[in-house]
């Protein structure tokens, strides 16, 4: 009979093959999101480059959701999130990490969606929940 030492051992040893066999195929590494949100809000030419046109856009207003799609064209040159608190935290809506930017006091409150497209993060979608 096998102890449990052993197989907890042997499981050890598995995972480790398999995960070093994966990086060594070229399999990159998932992206730090909060590495990338650090760039993705102080380099204009990344920011551009890290959202999937066109974007969802949502608008909160009192009983109603407003859904606008955001062309390459009319994204501009870059949001200046140097004007808000940038933060990473928990969805309004279902507690999935996102980038929660806040106005000082004006009563802005947005949230960047972002998903995993060959391991880099992308901007899918924003939820703008402001007064």
């Amino acid at each position: 009979m096998i102890g449990m030492g052993k197989i907890n051992s042997f499981l050890l040893f598995f995972v480790a093959v398999v995960l070093t066999a994966g990086v060594c195929r070229g399999q990159e590494k998932t992206e730090d999101f909060p590495k990338f949100v650090e760039r993705f809000v102080s380099d204009c030419g990344f920011q551009r480059s890290r959202v999937l046109f066109p974007v969802e856009a949502l608008q909160h207003e009192e009983d109603t959701v407003k859904v606008v799609m955001i062309d390459e064209k009319d994204w501009g040159e870059c949001v200046p999130f140097s004007d808000f608190v940038v933060k990473i935290g928990p969805s309004i809506s279902d507690g999935a990490t996102v980038m929660i930017v806040q106005g000082y006091d004006n009563g802005v409150l947005v949230e960047y969606r972002f998903g995993l497209v060959d391991n880099k993060w992308f901007l899918k979608r924003s939820e703008d929940y402001s007064m």
